[in-house]
């Protein structure tokens, strides 16, 4: 299968080296442009993951100030859009850092988005 021409100009435009070997097939495009619709309905999306979803802790370590725990989970993309992702991207890897102590009836947590650099900052009632 040859490369779209689309495909090799959003590569010379590109500034960042993400998707550089291409969008992927036209057929794995389709399902996830259809996997789109339905996420992109708030109520259905929410329900798809159930709150008692398998997570994997692997292993806690006690800091002075913080607990950090390694774990992982299957991503929930696995069972709806299957053989989409590299095999790499199956089984979800993370870390957890929760401090010991806070003074706010949030638990604030960080989320790290290692593939853009990225984080989030969450403040939960976990």
């Amino acid at each position: 299968m040859g490369v779209s021409k689309l495909d090799v100009l959003y590569r010379r435009l590109l500034l960042t080296k993400l998707f550089i070997r291409g969008w992927g097939r036209p057929e794995d495009l389709k399902r996830l442009f259809e996997f789109r619709k339905m996420i992109g309905n708030r109520e259905r999306c929410q329900k798809m993951v159930s709150s008692d979803y398998p997570v994997y802790i692997d292993k806690i370590e006690e800091q002075s100030d913080c607990k950090i725990l390694d774990g992982h989970f299957v991503s929930p993309m696995a069972h709806y859009v299957p053989d989409i992702m590299p095999i790499e991207s199956v089984i979800a890897r993370f870390q957890f850092i929760v401090p010991k102590e806070w003074n706010s009836k949030y638990r604030p947590v960080c989320i790290h988005l290692a593939g853009t650099g990225d984080h989030v900052k969450l403040y939960n009632n976990i």
